[in-house]
Order: C-alpha cells, then sequence, then structure tokens
C-alpha cells in the first residue's frame, strides 16, 4: 500500500470511530424514575431508597417523580412513550404489565413496550382491617358481606390491578357483594381504612401501620406467609382462587442501551446485598430478591400468560 492510501485509510478508520469515541459513558446527565401510584406507599418509599443509595454510591442525579391513576396505567404510558436513552425509567409492579391489561385497554402492550431491568424485591400484601374492627377473622369479614350486600367497603392502591383483582375472585366464590372503593395509592387506601371510611384493604403498604399496632392482617393474598406472621393464612391455605404474587422492580422503555441496563442491573444487585436494603424492605415485611433483565422478563411473560388463563377460567375478563 502507498503512504498516501494508508493515510487515506487511517484517516477513514478515524472518522468512523470518532463518533463512538464522542459519545458521552452512561449516565452523562440526571436519571427520572417513574412512580405510577401516589406518593407514601410501599413501591414510591422503596424506590426513593435506591434512588437515594445509588446517588451515594455512584454520584448519578436521580429524579423520582409520581404519576398516579388509572390503575398505574398512566405513568407506565408515560414511561413506554419516553426516549429510549436509559434516562426515563419507570417502578414496575406487577399490575399495570400482568392484571390490568385483562380488564382494561392500555396504552402500550404490557410485553413489547418496555425494557425490564432488574427485580428488587417480591412484596406480601395482606387483607387487612383497623385494630378496632369487628372483624377478627377473614370468616367473619365474609360473612358480614355476604349477610350485607353492598356495605363491605374496600380498596387496595390500584383499581383492577392484582390485589382488586384477586380479591374480587375470592369475594365472587363465597357469594359477597362488596363495595370497592378507588384510590391513586396505597397510603390513600390506608388513610381512609384508619378513618373509618372503608372497612378493608388488601396492598403491601401495611408494614407501619401494623407495626404501630394500627390494623390487624386476617390474611395473605401471595403464595407466602408473611415473614413472622405464621398465624396469617394465605389465599392457597383459605382455598381462595387466584394467588398472584407481587415484584417490584425498575425497567423502561423498549430498546434500552446495554449499558444503561448492564448499569441498572449492577447497581440493584449490589444494593440488595446490602443490611440497609434488607432493613429497609423488612418495614413493608418483605425481602431483596434479585433477577437480572433475562430472569424477570422472563417472569413478567410467564405471570402475564398464567394470569390470562386464570381470569378466563374464572369468566372475569372485561378487554
Amino acid at each position: 500500500m502507498s503512504k498516501s492510501r494508508w493515510i487515506g485509510a487511517l484517516l477513514g478508520a478515524l472518522v468512523t470511530v470518532q463518533p463512538a469515541m464522542g459519545q458521552d459513558r452512561y449516565p452523562s446527565r440526571a436519571i427520572t424514575i417513574i412512580v405510577p401510584f401516589a406518593a407514601g406507599g410501599g413501591g414510591d418509599t422503596s424506590i426513593r431508597f435506591i434512588a437515594d443509595q445509588v446517588q451515594k454510591a455512584k454520584g448519578t442525579t436521580i429524579v423520582v417523580e409520581n404519576k398516579p391513576g388509572g390503575g398505574a396505567t398512566i405513568g407506565m404510558s408515560y414511561v413506554a412513550r419516553s426516549a429510549p436513552d436509559g434516562y426515563t425509567l419507570g417502578l414496575i409492579s406487577t399490575s399495570p404489565f400482568t392484571v390490568t391489561p385483562y380488564f382494561q385497554k392500555v396504552p402500550y402492550d404490557p410485553i413489547k413496550d418496555f425494557s425490564f431491568i432488574s427485580q428488587f424485591t417480591v412484596n406480601t400484601a395482606p387483607v387487612y382491617v383497623a385494630a378496632n374492627s369487628r372483624f377478627k377473622t377473614i370468616e367473619e369479614l365474609l360473612e358480614f358481606g355476604r349477610a350485607n350486600p353492598g356495605k363491605l367497603r374496600w380498596a387496595t392502591a390500584a383499581p383492577r390491578g392484582t390485589n382488586h383483582i384477586a380479591m374480587e375472585a375470592a369475594l365472587r366464590k363465597h357469594n359477597v357483594r362488596a363495595t370497592f372503593v378507588p384510590f391513586g395509592g396505597g397510603a390513600e387506601a390506608m388513610t381512609a381504612l384508619l378513618g373509618g371510611n372503608i372497612e378493608f384493604g388488601i396492598g403491601t403498604d401495611f408494614g407501619p401501620p401494623f407495626t404501630n399496632g394500627q390494623i390487624r392482617l386476617l390474611a395473605e393474598s401471595g403464595p407466602t406467609k408473611i415473614p413472622g406472621q405464621p398465624q396469617v393464612r394465605t389465599f392457597s391455605e383459605l382455598g381462595f382462587p387466584l394467588i398472584l404474587p407481587i415484584f417490584l422492580g425498575i425497567g423502561g422503555p423498549a430498546g434500552l442501551p446495554p449499558d444503561a441496563v448492564k448499569y441498572w442491573e449492577n447497581a440493584l444487585r449490589d444494593l440488595t446485598k446490602t443490611p440497609e436494603f434488607a432493613q429497609m424492605m423488612g418495614r413493608y415485611f418483605s425481602a431483596p430478591e434479585f433477577l437480572d433483565s433475562n430472569a424477570f422478563t422472563q417472569r413478567i411473560r410467564n405471570a402475564h400468560a398464567d394470569t390470562g388463563k386464570a381470569v378466563r377460567e374464572l369468566g372475569m375478563v372485561k378487554n
């Protein structure tokens, strides 16, 4: 090769490489994490803790923004429509991906429109009443509801979400016609319960009120026992028809850059191993449970398919 041709080839290579070399390393600016629930609930608290810890460990600016409503679909729709650059992410929870799409039209494809980065926990979600409630057992609650159609008022963190559908299936099985009261988040539902505006709630936002002696647990809606509460029976033990795990994680719009996915995988893998994270999750009677992107994506795909099969068999599908 002549000298002139060699220099030309080298310059061409430099031009080709220059854009890649000039790209900023992720993250190069502030990251926003969307929480599709009102502030103050368990998912919101978890994400704010994660954001704070990652900021301290890595020096990354992270902004947490609440966009509640629509059974968490408003916030998730915002995430799905965001640029797939890793700078707008969202709290991933069970309902808007595995349950809600079967009961209402959602403005996104629950599988194709998202990148599922990492799971960080699986929550417990019990049925609870105020500590001074007349109802001491789940059987007493159901018996009252059966004898008094429409007078049993109840709520969850999100309408048409996992807890809503699982409880509705149980009520149907026991011929109970109750009144569902919609709220924007679990903290609002708990406030209504403690204020005497509803008779019972079901959800993950029970830890601090339970620890403070403000509520009584009647049953656990998930497949496993609540840590430290062996007397509280699960929906499985009670023979209720729909049992759904409540997972929490982080994700973003479809097509996230691999370096953004890897950044958050590593951050959450490290964080979920710390005693501080375990202590924070313990406030909500949950435990760290990390899944990487591949495993988390498969869990959501499986849960979506399994839920669809179950609600069809129960005759509950509306969408």
